[in-house]
């Protein structure tokens, strides 16, 4: 009798102890379901980490190029706030962006941030630019800044696709999806031109002059544009200056250089000429009638679209279009048109029709009748 009672109690003990130890498994789980982070880590191009919410579901778009990166990656309705220069900076943008004119326009978004009035909005996120001081400050508001950086080094034209993976990582898997697709398409391009110009040798490639915002400003090495002109077969007579995208020149570096084709972008940002107005210069300057691009009639204002085509996701059309301008022999059948209207329809998710094309590849604005 007492060897029975012995085993109940061993028994008994055994069970208590099997139960204490699998509630104490599931408080554990518990603990630590209760303990996960609420937010996750994206690498920048440049390697510094940003602290993002595991779930982004609104940003706030103050860069230049950023509105253009969230609406390609699909996330206009995640946009809670832009630069107020988006608002009417680029025709375009408005006709294809569906939600440009809803959203409120921080002002002095490239400047001096009112960061209460960015707080009422509520960004999870702030996609904005390399600019330390204001960088800092927003995160001194808790609020999480992706700020547009390139990779150690300097400026690549690679930097196009992987700024924008960086977007998508920030907003979510859909538009990593989506991101990956668009370094799909840019690599396809840049191997369809590469395949030509690579072989050109240094006699057949015509030198390019580059404008930027101003007749001269241009970019110097620590930019992608030379990169992007030699890729495109030019030869970039700025390729050596030291500095990014804002190399100001003298009218006599210009002369010597004497480029055979000069492009015009960017112009009528931040309250400079219009792209036309700088090329209208060049026909009242005297000087400039001794380049031979000017005597050529080689001086081309560059396509914007919904935005800059230097700055933004438009850049491997631009290269396309570089390529095609001065080297219409050797892309015979690249047809510019037919590659805008399939950009647009893949990426903005918009059907140019063949004027709306034509007009932007034209820097051309809307055509606002029915």
């Amino acid at each position: 009798m007492r060897g029975k009672s012995f085993r109940k109690v061993a028994v008994l003990m055994l069970i208590v102890f099997t139960l204490g130890v699998l509630a104490g498994c599931g408080g554990r789980e518990k603990v630590q379901q209760e303990a996960l982070p609420e937010t996750r880590t994206v690498t920048n191009l440049d390697g510094s980490e940003i602290v993002v919410p595991v779930e982004v579901k609104k940003v706030a778009a103050l860069f230049g190029p950023s509105y253009e990166k969230v609406v390609l990656l699909g996330a206009e309705d995640k946009i809670v706030a832009n630069g107020d220069f988006h608002i009417d900076g680029w025709p375009w943008s408005n006709c294809i962006y569906k939600r440009l004119n809803e959203v409120p326009g921080v002002p002095n978004a490239h400047t001096s941030l009112n960061i209460e009035e960015i707080l009422k909005l509520s960004p999870d996120v702030v996609f904005y630019w390399d600019n330390p001081q204001e960088v800092k400050r927003l995160q001194e508001a808790n609020i999480a800044v992706v700020p547009a950086v390139s990779a150690p080094g300097g400026q690549k034209l690679e930097d196009c696709k992987n700024m924008l993976m960086v977007y998508a990582q920030v907003l979510g898997k859909d538009e990593e999806k989506v991101a990956t697709e668009y370094a799909k398409y840019f690599d396809e391009k840049v191997r369809m031109i590469s395949a030509v110009t690579a072989n050109i040798p240094e006699n057949e490639r015509p030198k390019v002059y580059f404008a930027m915002q101003k007749l001269l400003w241009t970019a110097g090495k620590a930019s992608d544009m030379p990169e992007l002109i030699k890729l495109a077969g030019g030869n970039c007579v700025h390729q050596d200056l030291i500095g990014g995208g804002k190399n100001e020149i003298n009218m006599e570096q210009l002369l010597k250089w004497n480029p055979d084709f000069i492009f015009v972008d960017h112009a009528g940002s931040s309250g400079n000429a219009s792209a036309e107005e700088v090329v209208g210069a060049i026909s009242d300057d005297q000087r400039f009638k001794q380049l031979t691009a000017v005597q050529k009639e080689q001086v081309r204002v560059c396509p914007t679209g919904v935005f800059f085509w230097d700055a933004g996701q438009q850049k491997i059309l631009l290269l396309m279009w570089i390529a095609k301008t001065i080297h219409p022999n050797k892309f015979k059948d690249l047809d510019m048109q037919t590659e805008l209207k399939d950009f647009y329809k893949k990426f903005f998710r918009y059907n140019l029709s063949d004027d709306q094309a034509q007009r932007i590849l034209m820097h051309l604005p809307p055509n606002d009748k029915p």
